[in-house]
């Protein structure tokens, strides 16, 4: 609740009351170089809480990362093993059957505990998610909580968050497999053929500039659901498609830069696993420094999002808390909306 006890509404059941004097301004671009410089920026205003945030942030998908590999490496390596015994069995004997039937078990086995570890996965981060998120809209309008206060609030409000995280993640799988499926029905067809081939080419560039968009309407929807009080799933789709109007762009570009920094960091830690012989214990460090490194700029990214969600707000008029304090813009119910 603001001070003036006016909640975040969805702009399409209310009606903004008459502009007041900081809002009658026409559209103002947003710019990503400016959102990268106040999410930067962001830890100072409280930095407990954000060094909190982000150990949970990162101890979170570490721990997860551990616990998979600790509970799938050794069938892993148990499968190879028969897989490789299976390679020079003889077809005809009772043993290749034998082994035949056990890698069958195994694959079972195996994808039974993935299935069970995709799941916690989603669950974890979705909640992990919106307690990051929220942090950092709330540290950007100037609402210092503490930890304990972060946590009993996100409580409240968690179910619309998980609600649109769980739809972003059906959408974006969707798509990714639609565009999978469309780009190898048509290589497939192709038989060599050169139009047919470049056709495809720029089918698959522009499906991913357009899921470019997507992930940055999917981000920008999550920070709705999180901030916006009972805005989430398709509503809080629809609300993001609202604000980007006109800020896609800068939005796309919070997408595009931390992918084009994140490359050279993976090339690092690849050319340094593969060439460099490093021992168990250097290994585990390396790995570490890698998460480290990755997760920090998701975190950034998490960050950029929560203040491009008050930039595009800004950019449309809308007033912001860190316009007028801990103010909200001000709603008044429309005469139909009793």
């Amino acid at each position: 609740m603001g001070r003036h006890g006016h909640s975040l509404r969805n702009s399409s059941e209310l009606k903004l009351s008459p502009p007041l004097p900081w809002q009658t301004h026409h559209h103002t671009p947003v710019r990503t170089f400016k959102i990268f410089k106040e999410a930067f920026l962001l830890p100072k205003t409280n930095p407990s809480l954000i060094l909190s945030v982000f150990l949970i942030y990162f101890l979170a998908a570490f721990l997860y990362l551990a616990a998979f590999q600790l509970s799938t490496s050794s069938l892993l390596i148990d499968l190879t093993k028969k897989l490789n015994s299976l390679v020079t069995a003889d077809p005809s004997s009772p043993t290749y059957f034998q082994l035949l039937a056990a890698i069958l078990h195994d694959t079972k086995e195996l994808t039974s505990v993935e299935v069970v570890f995709i799941i916690i996965g989603m669950i974890v981060t979705y909640v992990v998610k919106t307690i990051t998120v929220y942090a950092l809209a709330m540290t950007y309008v100037k609402k210092l909580l503490t930890l304990k206060e972060l946590l009993c609030n996100v409580k409240r409000i968690m179910k619309g968050p998980i609600i649109t995280q769980f739809l972003v993640s059906l959408l974006s799988y969707g798509y990714a497999v639609l565009l999978m499926v469309v780009v190898l029905v048509l290589w497939f067809i192709s038989d060599g053929s050169t139009f047919l081939l470049i056709l495809v080419g720029l089918l698959a560039f522009v499906a991913v500039v357009w899921y470019l968009y997507l992930a940055t309407l999917f981000f920008l929807s999550i920070t709705v659901s999180v901030v916006e009080r009972d805005c989430y799933g398709v509503r809080a789709v629809a609300r993001a498609t609202e604000l980007i109007k006109g800020n896609k762009w800068a939005g796309v570009g919070i997408i595009i830069i931390p992918i084009i920094v994140a490359i050279p960091i993976a090339a690092v830690y690849v050319t340094a696993s593969v060439f460099v012989p490093l021992g168990l214990w250097s290994q585990l460090v390396a790995e570490l420094v890698y998460m480290l490194a990755i997760e920090v700029l998701s975190f950034f990214v998490c960050a950029a999002f929560a203040v491009y969600y008050y930039e595009c707000r800004r950019s449309h008029g809308e007033v912001t808390p860190d316009m007028v304090g801990n103010a909200v813009y001000t709603a008044l119910p429309t005469a139909d909306a009793v």
